[in-house]
């Protein structure tokens, strides 16, 4: 009885095991049929239609630059409000941020007073009313920019100063910098500055 009952359940597992085991050529036109769906609904295989959008306040980016001495460089962009769009392009995003009433403080560059010894910092002041912030290049861009330089004690990035203690200050009608490498590549076209003694 004991020997039917297992011969019965091996025979029965047998059968399973072929069943299960065994592709038919239906299993397989099932499955094309799957990968055709599928690759329909990917959105990589599908133009994206519509823009999105995302309305922030109080914005703040910190981007650190790594130097060859292994100091820091230090940028901070603040907007009182910003727009964040994301438009498709083909099969990738874009991603753009307008941002409004901008203040952007940039560490040039990093040393110590020779003979002193003391830390010191050149650091770049802007303000804009508006701007844009572009992810894909990592580049920003602005019109109507007030730049002021400092040179300040310290190697912490200084948000309080004196507009009078600048060194330069002016007024560019184009201003852009690239956030790549180890310092922003900066450019501003149309300066017209005034300088004073320190």
């Amino acid at each position: 009885m004991i020997m039917k009952s297992s011969m019965l359940f091996g025979f029965i597992a047998l059968l399973w095991g072929i069943h299960t085991c065994v592709i038919r050529a239906s299993d397989i036109d099932a499955y094309k049929n799957l990968v055709q769906a599928l690759q329909k609904k990917t959105p990589s295989q599908k133009q994206l239609s519509s823009s999105s959008h995302q309305t922030r306040q109080g914005v703040r980016k910190d981007i650190w630059f790594a130097q060859e001495d292994g100091s820091r460089l230090h940028t901070r962009i603040e907007s009182q409000s910003s727009l964040l769009t994301l438009h498709p392009k083909g099969n990738r995003l874009e991603v753009v941020e307008e941002l409004q009433k901008i203040h952007c403080w940039m560490q040039d560059r990093l040393y110590t007073v020779a003979g002193t010894g003391a830390p010191m910092q050149q650091m770049r002041y802007l303000e804009a009313d508006t701007g844009t912030y572009l992810y894909s290049t990592q580049q920003f861009v602005a019109q109507s920019v007030t730049i002021s330089l400092f040179r300040l004690p310290g190697h912490v990035l200084s948000l309080e100063q004196d507009p009078s203690s600048a060194f330069v200050r002016g007024i560019a009608q184009d201003v852009s910098f690239a956030v790549s490498g180890k310092s922003p590549q900066f450019q501003a076209k149309n300066f017209k500055a005034s300088f004073s003694k320190l």
